[in-house]
């Protein structure tokens, strides 16, 4: 397997690496494979894990094209793949899986060839592990925050993320002196100077923890909240849903495809604007008045401190739902373009 170094995409290649072996297989991560890997005849496939965009797709497509064993590309992307550089590349060449069915419909605009959608998947084994750090965050919070209604974002802090509209969020709840709530921030450091303001506490750095823990701090909060533009999935989503927990977001592909207005607090997005990210692809921002975040946190807080019944039914569904994510469910049919099964 190569996989595209972020966070998620790890998480995921995990998953993806412990079912193949529980098939039977062994795994071995690689940078770049190579012409050679592909002649290899202790190798049975290869599946590569990437950012569908020129760049990331370089040094795929030679032993993809050339090669002769099983061998599936499962993609991602935030937009469309620039069409200039992608049609002067052999990439046309390949055929994708895409991870989502907005990732398939961007691949498709740019002129390349998707064989299938496979969507991200959850381990219940490890939302059962990471059950553990659930009280030992709650216990912490619960000391430090007492009653206040606890909102939790993970995630990177780029400008698909939107960052400065949940920064205005707040500046609303405080300025009209919404009061009993916090949000705790586990991001980059530089998410810090958008949140030094009252009621914000950045808590831990994206990527210092381990994939259990990050689970079990999601597990812990009241909601996660999620203001996301532009996703080639959404993970947050369905991870914090497997934990139990309702999440406030952006109501837009790729996250409509998994997620659930009848337990998450969603808004609808007002317009699409196509933002040119660095000539390898144009990204697809789902915009939204800032404001809107503010009012469905206070919807959510009315909701937690008045209604516990219809909130714990939230939470009842929410994992409910995300468990038909099960990587036993969704994976199976990924590794069958490995000749796995």
């Amino acid at each position: 397997m190569s996989v595209l170094l972020a966070t998620s995409t790890i998480n995921q290649a995990n998953i993806i690496r412990k079912l193949i072996e529980e098939k039977g297989f062994e795994v071995e991560y690689k940078n770049t494979i190579t012409i050679f890997d592909m002649k290899d005849e202790e190798v049975h496939g290869i599946l590569w894990f990437k950012l569908a965009t020129v760049p990331f797709l370089g040094d795929v497509v030679a032993p993809y094209i050339m090669g002769k064993k099983p061998r599936a590309i499962y993609v991602t992307v935030e937009g469309i793949p620039t069409k200039s550089a992608v049609l002067h590349s052999n990439i046309p060449r390949c055929s994708f899986i895409a991870n989502s069915y907005f990732t398939m419909d961007s691949l498709r605009r740019a002129g390349l060839r998707v064989m299938d959608v496979v969507h991200h998947a959850i381990d219940p084994a490890m939302i059962k592990k990471a059950e553990q750090y659930i009280e030992l965050y709650r216990k912490e919070w619960d000391k430090k925050y007492k009653e206040r209604v606890k909102f939790l974002y993970v995630g990177r802090n780029d400008p698909r993320k939107a960052l400065n509209k949940l920064s205005t969020a707040v500046d609303v709840l405080n300025q009209e002196g919404v009061k009993d709530w916090v949000l705790l921030i586990h991001s980059d450091e530089s998410a810090k100077q958008l949140f030094k303001k009252e009621n914000c506490e950045f808590i831990s750095s994206f990527g210092s923890l381990k994939y259990e823990e990050v689970l079990g701090m999601m597990g812990a909060c009241d909601y996660l909240v999620f203001p996301s533009v532009c996703e080639g999935f959404g993970l947050p989503i369905l991870e914090a849903n497997a934990m139990g927990v309702p999440v406030l977001h952006n109501f837009c592909p790729p996250m409509s495809e998994f997620s659930s207005e009848e337990f998450n607090f969603v808004w609808e997005y007002a317009d699409k604007q196509f933002v040119n990210q660095g000539n390898a692809q144009y990204w697809i921002f789902h915009e939204y008045p800032d404001a809107i975040i503010a009012e469905v946190m206070k919807d959510a807080i009315r909701i937690f401190k008045q209604s516990k019944k219809e909130y714990k039914e939230y939470c009842e569904k929410a994992k409910e739902h995300a468990m038909r994510w099960d990587y036993k469910r969704i994976y199976p049919r990924l590794l069958k373009y490995l000749n796995i099964r």
